[in-house]
């Protein structure tokens, strides 16, 4: 079980010693299937408001107490909202996987456009890509020889050295 794991003597207060084993922050809400709307829904209002642990200026860590939240996770509601939360995730996975889809069917359909009404570029493009290039050869600059200098490739020294 996920629960509110700061340190306290590093924060201080007997109130975060308390709240370390029974509270739940979001973070272990969402680590035990819970959504921000089911949160929102089922348990309302945190138990318990705490600075953020690492950060002052950060809005307060809202706390829920486990008693609470196990009863609420008893309950019929969190079983439909938690059911309903899983469809929604594999549907929004499966529309993405639908539009990438999509958009790669229409790349490869323009690619074979092109390579239709200009078979020497599509000729030309595919030698480029089987050309090996070398290090610090880009795709544009392989046949033209415009590079004017030389890259120092050399790896960097580490710990003492001894004069060449």
């Amino acid at each position: 079980m996920t629960m509110f794991e700061e340190s306290p003597e590093e924060f201080g207060g007997e109130r975060e010693r308390r709240a370390r084993h029974t509270h739940l922050s979001a973070a272990g809400l969402r680590a035990r299937g819970w959504t921000p709307a089911m949160v929102r829904q089922l348990l309302g209002e945190p138990d318990l408001l705490l600075a953020h642990p690492q950060f002052r200026s950060a809005p307060q860590t809202r706390l829920y107490r486990v008693e609470r939240v196990e009863a609420a996770e008893r309950g019929e509601a969190f079983r439909v909202a938690a059911a309903a939360a899983v469809r929604r995730s594999a549907a929004a996975r499966a529309s993405a996987l639908r539009r990438r889809r999509k958009v790669l069917d229409l790349r490869r359909r323009v690619y074979a456009a092109i390579a239709g009404a200009y078979p020497d570029l599509a000729r030309e493009r595919v030698r480029q890509l089987r050309a090996p290039t070398g290090p610090g050869n880009s795709d544009a600059s392989a046949d033209s020889g415009t590079h004017d200098r030389q890259i120092d490739r050399r790896t960097p020294r580490t710990g003492p050295q001894e004069p060449a």
